[in-house]
């Protein structure tokens, strides 16, 4: 039996093929691939599909689609004082869902088994013991993970822009925000990826580059690809999950984190999110850094770089590594500036949000 470990890394593509695995859950089983379930919630919806409902292009809860996250998560709050996202209630006891893999492994006897969770790539900071006791589900099975890297001032971008996005409450990039992630996942790969590299027996190791499996086509695409299962025909495709902030409106949800009530900050977030009619500037344009932080960056970063690149048996484990030392054409704050000339104030919701925009144009001079 082959099992596959897809460990993140965050913000790359994972929730588009956790859909793509979920929503095909019954194509997949029927081909001996198992995208196992480690709850109650999860065992109704494969069992329903199995007797008739069958898969379908649908949202699913985030516990269906995203099983071994939750799995994840557990195993981290048992061992550390990281609790478990909100997101992921009511889950089993880590020994029950350890019972359940190991039951499905019995009664399916599946010839692969797909485990997929950004947030496997937390064990080698929170406590890599945690590899060994997954792998300890799948005695005598051949091995591989499959990890996706981000260039780093790329990543922490969208990473800070996840955060925003569910709420939190953090220091902007440029003036604080950067520096906490320096000795954690988010910024040392190396933490992330070494531990699987060395507690997976006999793991067959694809490393890959974010920018080559935009190139493949996105997330599914390259995983599909990459590793050793022959996925069937038919399945349903995964649609663009996830969606960002604009880039240009990551200061303002900052802001309203801090300034608004948790309520009136979701609606702006929520507008910011779909608002059909703003036209930000691009993304790829916009500096959040500056060009001392990002010479900062790009000189821890190197010892990471290298032992990637060393790792993967490259040249240079990110071809374009130099350009993040190159700052961007436009200044964040007039990105911001020229979003918040855009915001239709009528389209908020009255009274807080916008005063609240109302007197953000006046700090930028709108």
């Amino acid at each position: 039996m082959k099992v596959v470990f897809y460990i993140g890394h965050h913000k790359v593509g994972s929730t588009a093929l956790q859909v793509y695995l979920s929503q095909n859950w019954l194509r997949l089983a029927q081909a001996g691939i198992l995208y196992p379930a480690v709850e109650m919630r999860g065992f109704a919806n494969n069992l329903g599909k199995a007797l008739g409902n069958g898969d379908e292009a649908a949202e699913l809860p985030v516990n269906i689609r995203e099983p071994h996250s939750a799995l994840a998560y557990r195993m981290m709050s048992e061992v550390s004082n990281r609790r478990v996202p909100e997101q992921f209630r009511k889950l089993p006891a880590p020994v029950q869902m350890f019972e359940a893999l190991r039951a499905q492994l019995r009664w399916i006897r599946p010839r692969a088994v797909v485990l997929c969770s950004e947030a496997f790539s937390n064990f080698g900071e929170v406590r890599p013991d945690l590899i060994d006791r997954l792998c300890s589900a799948f005695p005598d099975a051949e091995f591989e993970v499959y990890c996706a890297l981000r260039r780093p001032d790329e990543y922490l971008v969208s990473w800070h822009g996840q955060r925003l996005k569910v709420g939190e409450r953090v220091a902007p990039l440029s003036d604080g925000g950067t520096q906490p992630y320096f000795s954690h996942i988010h910024f040392n790969y190396r933490m992330a990826v070494e531990a699987w590299t060395r507690r997976v027996p006999g793991v067959r190791l694809m490393i890959r580059n974010y920018s080559d499996i935009l190139a493949a086509g996105g997330s599914t695409e390259d995983f599909t690809a990459q590793v050793g299962i022959d996925f069937p025909g038919g399945m349903i495709p995964a649609s663009r999950a996830n969606k960002s902030l604009p880039r240009a409106g990551l200061e303002i949800v900052r802001r309203a984190n801090h300034e608004l009530e948790p309520a009136q900050a979701q609606a702006l977030r929520q507008y910011l999110l779909e608002a059909d009619d703003l036209d930000p500037i691009p993304a790829r344009d916009i500096e959040m850094f500056g060009t001392e932080l990002r010479a900062e960056m790009a000189e821890r970063f190197a010892p990471i770089h290298a032992w990637l690149s060393e790792l993967t048996g490259q040249e240079a484990f990110f071809p374009d590594i130099d350009e993040m030392m190159k700052s961007c054409p436009v200044p964040e704050r007039e990105a911001v500036a020229d979003l918040l000339a855009q915001i239709d104030r009528s389209r908020l919701p009255a009274g807080r949000v916008r005063e609240f925009i109302d007197l953000l144009r006046r700090d930028y001079d709108v």
